[in-house]
């Protein structure tokens, strides 16, 4: 059996991965072993996405989709509270985060769904099925997971070639419906987004975080403070710095060069698949390579921007470089699957495992 591996794809995440590990043994040398295991699960869940015949994976994606909305509703029962949110199931040897399950198993399904030959009701179908997972999830409460499963779906819907009448009337639906949605929000959430615009306003409160980040990551400069010299990060004045805020501790344990080449592997990465894109005919393939794109793209926008202080908090990992098993699992799911939509497009044969 020839493996399937596209470097383009698979050295940008080893290269975050090898970052984020880097940094969690500085910042945060309790979650270093266990981070070692994730590693290993996270190496056979991109093997086993990028090595499935793409046929099966596609005739599973609803199975796979259901599982996971089914792991959502077992959180509920079976879950622990953790500030104040039910986000996670502890196995013993491992804690699992359900929405980050659904991330990459709710793109395929959507791209399946979008790809069927039942003209435009295929877009109401994947709308309705939508439906449940941004629910649980923001039952949770997790609006960051809710909003990246949604940009997931519209990279897939996009990529799909849905009438723009549909953008308009869906865009029409959430401005008219804004003042709703607001009122939804926690009082924690709301906080977030009114401190974002002027943090300096509750600098030990609401603006706490994205203070300390940016004083974090400025004062990292060209090459960095030095791993376990960092001030704001060793001192503990840095919250969250192994996961939500790990741009900013690497920014400033290994200043611009380890930021810079943060943001290169990010780039690779997506301009490999955005290039990919541009190939491909198969409205599947298109969708799920979008769904992909704009999903990594988006978590690491906006983690990246909230560590800026150009993006609210919103608790929202770094792809492959925070710590946690669940995304970086969810995260090499997605790069397998992205591998396996590019070798399909150069018409290789299905020498995978299945």
């Amino acid at each position: 059996m020839n493996l399937r591996v596209n470097w383009f794809l698979f050295l940008p995440a080893l290269l975050l991965t090898i970052l984020g590990t880097v940094i969690l043994s500085s910042v945060s040398p309790k979650s270093f072993p266990q981070q070692f295991f994730n590693l290993g699960l996270a190496l056979l869940t991109y093997l086993l996405f990028s090595q499935i015949d793409l046929r099966v994976l596609r005739s599973l994606s609803g199975i796979f989709y259901l599982l996971s909305i089914i792991l959502l509703v077992i959180t509920f029962v079976f879950g622990f509270v953790s500030h104040g949110a039910v986000r996670w199931i502890n196995l013993g040897f491992f804690t699992i985060q359900p929405s980050e399950v659904v991330k990459p198993l709710s793109i395929l399904f959507f791209a399946s769904v979008v790809s069927w030959p039942k003209g435009d009701k295929k877009y109401l179908y994947s709308v309705l099925a939508l439906i449940p997972a941004i629910a649980l999830v923001l039952l949770q409460p997790d609006l960051g997971s809710s909003l990246v499963v949604f940009t997931g779906f519209i990279g897939v819907i996009l990529l799909a070639g849905i009438p723009i009448r549909y953008l308009l009337g869906a865009a029409i639906i959430f401005m008219l419906t804004t003042p709703l949605i607001w009122q939804i929000l926690a009082g924690y959430q709301q906080d977030r987004l009114l401190s974002y615009l002027k943090p300096a306003s509750d600098p030990l409160g609401s603006g706490y975080n994205s203070i300390q980040s940016m004083i974090a990551i400025g004062s990292g400069q060209f090459l960095g403070r030095g791993l376990g010299q960092g001030t704001q990060s060793q001192l503990l004045f840095l919250p969250e710095r192994h996961t939500d805020f790990i741009f900013a501790a690497l920014s400033e344990e290994l200043g611009f060069v380890g930021s810079g080449l943060l943001l290169l592997a990010f780039a690779i990465m997506l301009s490999k698949i955005v290039l990919s894109v541009r190939d491909s005919t198969d409205v599947f393939t298109k969708a799920l390579l979008g769904g992909i794109f704009l999903s990594i793209f988006s978590q690491a926008a906006i983690n990246i921007g909230m560590n800026l202080g150009i993006m609210p908090v919103t608790g929202i990992p770094l792809p492959f470089v925070s710590s946690g098993g669940s995304s970086l699992i969810s995260m090499s799911a997605m790069i397998g699957m992205a591998t396996l939509a590019i070798h399909s497009l150069k018409g290789g044969r299905n020498s995978g495992i299945l």
